[in-house]
């Protein structure tokens, strides 16, 4: 597989080097400071306060500009909202959920849709694992490494592909610097406890600069226990639920008026358990990842810039069953993208880029039993312009036309080498008719090919307790989808609506028969201790709409701080369009909240709930679950008592009413309760 995979990604990365010379677009993922606000419209600067987020369009915005809602959680907000994973550190966002499946995996929700309609990113790159293939594989980034994350709600097909038609997490970690520090040397510690699970978090890096290369080393160490669950008042522990976490990565870049060129190089080994009745059940996953990138400025009158990003990942991962490794995951992978920004042209700012990947999966022991080894391809290029209109007006559109190549054995172990074709195009248009308003609507149609498990699934799935068919002659999913947003802001605050609807063609998803199986395919009942539910990937079309609301207002203004009220309200609907049995499985309830907060210094705090109401609308053969609300803290004091040398203490408290929850959203909710009361402490020294 080494050389088949090797070769592949030779041919990969040529083609995207040697298309250095097409006029393509710039990419603004880790704009260095020569061009981070150098994106176009008429205006080349932003205010100070604004928030630039750069993971939506090929062109550096201010989130207020955008015409779908995109969140950026910077690092200070990230640590007092810190959970194991990325999903649990984002899911207070309104449209965010977690797949929930254990503590040291679960996966982002968007919009109700996880997996293969949701990408998860490491710096605008994939994260190259097996997290789509079963909720209980962990998605390999951990919260802590993360500079900020970047939320986009909405379809993100354009750059990163028909995975990402509900929505974007990118992490972005600055592990190849994009500028130069201001100090020859500098960093971070941070250390955490936590009394729930006995948690220890600890997380340390150091940036500086030699002449003109910039540096960077991180590295984090957590762990945990099995973590405590309300038990009608008896002390108990949701057993499976401890985890042990490294990871180590070093990067460097060197930068000049004419460019920037760097890599890094990371390592991941992450132990967790994942709930199961009767055996003990462990995950030992490991991952390297390279990464190199690229920059060249103004090459030419006509281009801007050009970027080019690569990322080769070794990941692995083995599940042990008390003590017995029973199955193996390996997956190999490269992508590479090309961006180039070209200056206007007409008017039309823009850009044009090159997205490839390749990948090799294989499953050993068990593992093989559910899906065989699979080779996936695919190489898309597309292109992204905007342009101002008359009345203030800024209209955006793009295309993307990609080619995907899956190969793979069905469950009769027929050799399938299947051909898609996936398109997108997406138009939208922002306008601020005043100052403090924004309104954005915007149109997209995107294609999806079906997956390796959709397409080649074929047999048991003890994770999930399923014994899994795929369908090999599925074709592309089609998404139309229509996104409305509206955000007012005030010196004293800012709401923010957002509204979608999003119809599929051909929605591929995960059919449960009925029947129950054994690990073999043989009718079993279902008391049989080791009956599986019969499952079919089958396809349907299906809509989807909702909306999210979220805002904060100061209420109080003092000398010594400012006291303010803020609310969240989020739902999904997703139905499929005919015949029976018409609600899709594991749709994210209706959920409300609001909180009290204090702005000040050297001090600041929240009291807050989260309502989470009980979801009846449930898939065949699916169980609803109640409602129930927590009630969350945080505090935060701030401190220099070395110059130059800032301190920041916080405290974090979730779920402190100790009530019962289920993640209606995981597959098991009928056995893992969410966490009881958490309260976590954190110290964060800064030089």
């Amino acid at each position: 597989m080494m050389n088949r995979f090797s070769r592949r990604s030779a041919t990969l990365a040529l083609v995207l080097g040697s298309s250095l010379c097409l006029p393509g677009p710039g990419q603004a993922d880790e704009l260095p400071a020569n061009a981070r606000h150098a994106h176009e419209h008429e205006h080349d600067e932003h205010e100070v306060h604004e928030t630039i987020v750069v993971t939506a369009s090929p062109l550096a915005h201010d989130r207020d500009e955008l015409a779908i809602p995109v969140d950026r959680i910077d690092r200070s907000e990230l640590l007092e909202n810190l959970g194991t994973t990325i999903g649990d550190s984002i899911d207070h966002l309104p449209g965010i959920a977690s797949t929930g499946f254990a503590a040291g995996a679960s996966r982002p929700v968007i919009r109700g849709q996880d997996a293969y309609r949701s990408e998860v990113l490491e710096d605008s790159l994939g994260t190259h694992d097996v997290s789509r293939e079963s909720p209980d594989h962990a998605v390999p980034i951990n919260p802590l490494a993360a500079e900020r994350i970047e939320v986009v709600r909405g379809p993100a097909t354009l750059r990163y592909g028909g995975s990402a038609s509900a929505g974007v997490v990118n992490v972005i970690t600055n592990r190849v610097p994009d500028e130069l520090p201001d100090e020859a040397i500098g960093g971070e510690v941070f250390g955490g406890i936590g009394l729930l699970a006995n948690e220890r978090d600890f997380a340390a890096k150091l940036e500086g600069a030699h002449g003109p290369v910039a540096w960077h080393v991180d590295g984090l160490f957590r762990s945990a226990n099995d973590y405590a669950i309300p038990n009608d008042g008896s002390p108990s522990v949701q057993a499976g639920t401890s985890y042990d976490a490294f990871s180590g990565a070093v990067g460097a870049a060197w930068l000049h008026d004419v460019g920037r060129l760097g890599m890094s190089y990371n390592h991941i080994d992450n132990d967790y358990e994942i709930p199961e009745t009767g055996e003990r059940v462990e995950i030992d996953m490991k991952s390297d990842r390279v990464r190199f990138e690229g920059d060249l400025e103004a090459p030419t009158d006509f281009l801007r810039s050009v970027r080019m990003r690569g990322v080769y990942t070794d990941y692995e991962h083995k599940e042990v069953a008390d003590g017995t490794v029973g199955q193996t995951y390996r997956n190999e992978e490269f992508e590479g993208r090309l961006e180039a920004l070209h200056e206007p042209v007409w008017d039309f700012t823009g850009a044009i880029g090159l997205h490839g990947r390749t990948r090799d999966f294989e499953g050993t022991g068990e593992a093989a039993e559910f899906l065989s080894p699979t080779d996936t391809d695919s190489i898309a290029l597309y292109i992204f312009e905007e342009r101002l209109l008359p009345l203030d007006l800024t209209a955006e559109f793009g295309a993307r036309f990609e080619y995907t190549n899956v190969e793979g054995r069905d469950i009769a172990d027929v050799r399938h080498d299947r051909d898609f074709a996936p398109m997108s195009g997406a138009l939208s248009l922002i306008s601020m008719p005043l100052d403090w308003l924004t309104v954005g609507l915007r149109g997209a149609v995107s294609q999806r090919a079906p997956s390796q498990v959709e397409l080649f699934a074929r047999g048991p799935h003890e994770a999930t307790a399923t014994f899994e068919v795929g369908d090999p002659g599925l074709d592309e999913e089609t998404s139309y989808t229509g996104d409305f947003r509206i955000e007012a802001k005030h010196a004293r605050g800012r709401l923010e609506f957002a509204g979608f609807v999003t119809r599929y063609d051909d929605y591929v998803f995960a059919a449960l028969s009925g029947n129950t199986v054994d690990e073999d395919g043989n009718p079993v009942a279902p008391t049989d201790p080791d009956a599986l539910d019969e499952l079919f990937y089958r396809s349907r079309n299906a809509l989807f709409y909702g909306t999210e609301v979220q805002g904060s207002f100061d209420l109080l203004e003092f000398d010594w701080g400012t006291i303010g009220l803020d609310g969240r309200f989020d739902f999904v609907r997703a139905r499929f369009t005919s015949g029976q049995d018409r609600d899709l499985p594991r749709i994210v309830p209706i959920r409300w909240g609001s909180g009290l907060t204090f702005d000040g210094e050297p001090v600041s705090m929240r009291v807050g709930f989260v309502r989470t109401e009980g979801q009846d609308r449930t898939g065949a053969f699916e169980t609803s679950t109640k409602s129930f609300t927590f009630i969350d803290a945080t505090f935060a004091y701030r401190v220099e008592p070395v110059p130059g040398i800032p301190l920041e203490f916080t405290v974090a408290g979730r779920n402190l009413s100790d009530v019962r929850g289920r993640n209606h959203v995981s597959f098991n909710k009928d056995d893992v309760l969410l966490p009881g009361r958490s309260v976590r402490f954190g110290l964060r020294a800064q030089f």
